[in-house]
């Protein structure tokens, strides 16, 4: 006889409260028998029959608890939740290595997936939460053969609510694909309290410019609740780069077309411009490699490019008028310089330098002076900019010193 509806729900919350102190109680056969009872009143509970294989594997019931991972594999891929399904296909190899048929059958999805958004660029979601794979080169361009290598070496991490996945400040060295659970984004300016910049939820991903850059992080992960996640470390892209040269090209392409993206968004130079002419803009950025000591500007010449490290680091060293140095604070991946002594054609201030091998993005003097300068909102924010700076200068030089002249970097 079929159980009334009302009755059911109970029967389910009472069987999921008696799992969780089973879990916590040390029981987890009794958690197990409970997570059963749950999955025989509602057969598509996708989060009870993830426990129930979680608990097969850890009681070492090794067969069954792949056949209920596969079941979720294939329900996840069915429902278009990419992301989950790559979790339990790396739960099922982490069981069997050997699981081929999981493999082919996810990176089918994901090619499929990505024939799609390429015939659907930024199709809008009809009022569903986005559960596919994040739309990043690493991941859902890839080809299959480098899918398939790069499935192989994800690894999954479960963290507690509180923990912080990401600290602000520290050097990154991973990216993660948030799975289950959510986590809040939080950066702290120096003198003030820390404030949240964003929520995420399932499907999201973070920490990608860490993953591929030396720079620090420039905000905080924390776990919300209870989380899964994928993730991806630098070591993993240079496996992948050894063997696939292609990766090694997209993973540098990804770089550079981020970088570009937030500085054009970001830069209250670029900020004001329409986002074709944006488009544009990014379109003439140039690569340019340069081995340590290249001197990039020099102090009371003027800039003829504008520049944004990619890769190394630069010094920056002002001479005062006795011939003395003094060294400012070094440049790092992400800075951009140059660009106030060319667009209001005024000296600079310090010669910058590469410190190390440099990978630098650089913007020529006609494009800026034909694209950029002409806007009138650019020209207001140069000017606010050229003040800052000339203010920044005057403090790091000596005690009494006087700025010599409209030099500016």
């Amino acid at each position: 006889m079929a159980i009334p509806p009302a009755e059911a729900q109970q029967l389910i919350r009472q069987y999921k409260d008696s799992a969780a102190a089973n879990i916590l109680q040390g029981r987890p056969e009794e958690a197990l028998a409970d997570y059963r009872k749950v999955v025989e009143l509602t057969p598509h509970d996708s989060a009870a029959r993830l426990k129930v294989a979680e608990l097969l594997a850890q009681l070492g019931h090794r067969q069954e608890a792949v056949r209920e991972f596969h079941y979720l594999a294939i329900r996840y891929a069915a429902e278009g939740s990419t992301i989950h399904a790559i979790a339990a296909c790396k739960l099922i190899l982490a069981i069997d290595p050997h699981h081929e048929e999981t493999q082919e059958n996810l990176a089918s999805l994901i090619a499929m997936q990505s024939a799609e958004e390429r015939q659907h660029p930024g199709a809008p979601e009809s009022g569903t939460e986005e559960k596919s794979l994040p739309p990043t080169p690493l991941f859902s361009k890839l080809p299959r053969d480098v899918f398939l290598a790069l499935l192989g070496l994800l690894e999954m991490r479960r963290v507690r609510g509180g923990e912080h996945i990401i600290t602000e400040g520290e050097r990154g060295s991973s990216m993660f694909i948030l799975v289950q659970g959510t986590v809040r984004v939080v950066h702290a300016p120096d003198n003030a309290p820390p404030r949240t910049l964003a929520e995420l939820t399932e499907g999201s991903f973070f920490g990608e410019m860490g993953l591929i850059s030396d720079a620090p992080r420039v905000a905080s992960v924390i776990a919300t609740r209870d989380c899964t996640l994928l993730e991806v470390t630098r070591e993993m892209l240079a496996q992948l780069g050894a063997r696939f040269p292609s990766f090694e090209l997209a993973v540098q392409q990804f770089y550079k077309d981020r970088l570009l993206d937030n500085l054009l968004k970001s830069s209250p130079i670029f900020r004001p411009l329409p986002e074709e002419q944006k488009r544009a803009i990014a379109q003439r950025f140039q690569t340019r490699a340069v081995e340590p000591g290249t001197v990039l500007l020099q102090q009371g010449q003027r800039s003829h490019a504008l520049y944004l490290l990619l890769r190394g680091r630069c010094s920056v060293v002002h001479q005062d008028p006795e011939g003395g140095e003094r060294p400012y604070p070094d440049m790092t991946e992400g800075a951009l310089f140059g660009e106030i002594s060319l667009l209001l054609d005024l000296r600079i201030t310090a010669t910058v330098r590469a410190a190390t091998s440099c990978l630098l993005l650089v913007l020529d003097q006609e494009t800026v002076k034909e694209r950029v300068l002409p806007h009138p909102e650019v020209r207001r924010a140069l000017t606010h900019l050229s003040r800052e700076r000339l203010d920044r200068t005057a403090a790091l030089l000596a005690e009494g010193a006087e700025v010599q002249g409209s030099f500016l970097i």
